[in-house]
């Protein structure tokens, strides 16, 4: 699914990048530091491609060009004032950009990661940047005053990838994830950088959320995989108990009772409670955790090898047959579905409930 974050100030964002974003402790199964790439129209029309630098990165976060530190767009400094009740006030910093997180289903994860199957982790690769893609359609530039924010279609968006979950206790379980730090300068259609104008990417989060699970599913049943639908529409991969699952969340968990003892639910009172209960770090080495990972899938009878050797014994499916009526099938039950509420439907509430639908049957 999709998280997006509220507005990263700028020192906050540099500070993510050195600890967190590019931080080997988030990656056990990748060797060294995390490596970002770069997507987007506006990343692409700079020459950006490949690899984040920290300098273009910091830049971008001070709302400055990537390659030549010209200044993008206004620049706020954060200060500090007493006011009327001789209270200190910190004012806001410059709007650094917004942290969205495509996190896999934990038995892709698991297939992913412990299972060894590169190919799943591709997929997750592949289904991140076509909803990045996506997503980016809807960007929109702030213009000021009454006028209305007009739509660019272009950002520049920074991605790193993460195979670890938050500890608990020390304990980082597998869970493959994807941060994409998108920034606050678009350009609109006569050539100026303006700031960005998020609600139309908040209102989109749900459609982008529908796009990566259904081109994940539609990649993984393509590599012989089972899917069953999961909570919120996730494509979970067939083969895993229950058992073995909440043994291998327990950051899932650990929010889950964050909430319950509060009497929360919902979205936002869980990325609340996610902030509010992670640890520092991890205790462990990368070779103690690779290795408690194992342990915790040997005691379940080693689940993710078993599906992995079963969806290379099945072999790569073929075009699904019926894929034409699947797809019919599944826009004429998102549109009767949408008219039952409104009478005109916005396109991303269209498309979101055909993908869910459809369940990666169809494109």
């Amino acid at each position: 699914m999709l998280t997006i974050s509220r507005a990263l100030g700028a020192s906050q964002a540099e500070s993510y990048h050195r600890s967190e974003f590019t931080s080997p402790e988030q990656s056990y199964y990748t060797k060294g530091n995390v490596l970002g790439e770069w997507q987007g129209r506006l990343a692409a029309e700079w020459g950006l491609v490949g690899e984040v630098t920290q300098q273009q990165f910091v830049r971008l976060a001070n709302g400055q060009h990537p390659e030549t530190g010209e200044a993008l767009v206004r620049h706020r400094q954060a200060f500090e004032y007493k006011n009327e009740r001789g209270e200190t006030v910190r004012t806001m910093e410059h709007r650094a950009g917004w942290d969205a997180t495509f996190s896999a289903p934990k038995s892709v994860s698991l297939t992913a990661l412990v299972g060894g199957d590169e190919r799943v982790r591709e997929a997750h690769r592949e289904s991140v940047r076509i909803a990045v893609d996506e997503l980016e359609r809807y960007v929109e530039a702030r213009i000021g005053g009454n006028h209305p924010a007009e739509t660019t279609g272009k950002w520049a968006a920074a991605k790193f990838e993460h195979d670890s979950a938050r500890p608990v206790d020390g304990y980082s379980a597998p869970q493959l994830h994807t941060h994409v730090v998108f920034f606050n300068v678009t350009k609109t259609a006569d050539g100026r950088t303006r700031a960005l104008q998020p609600q139309e990417l908040y209102r989109s989060q749900k459609f982008a959320t529908a796009v990566y699970q259904s081109e994940l599913a539609w990649r993984l049943r393509r590599l012989g995989y089972e899917i069953d639908p999961g909570k919120n529409g996730a494509p979970e991969i067939r083969g895993y108990t229950r058992e073995y699952l909440e043994a291998s969340s327990p950051r899932s968990r650990q929010i889950r009772q964050h909430l319950e003892a509060r009497g929360l639910e919902g979205a936002g009172p869980a990325q609340i409670a996610a902030h509010r209960t992670r640890d520092a770090k991890a205790r462990l080495s990368p070779h103690e955790m690779l290795a408690r990972h194992r342990e915790v899938a040997a005691a379940y009878g080693n689940q993710p090898e078993r599906v992995v050797d079963e969806a290379r014994r099945r072999g790569l499916e073929h075009e699904p047959a019926g894929r034409a009526s699947h797809a019919h099938a599944a826009v004429t039950w998102a549109r009767d579905r949408q008219m039952e509420r409104e009478a005109v439907a916005d396109e991303r509430d269209l498309v979101r409930d055909a993908l869910r639908r459809s369940m990666g049957q169809t494109r």
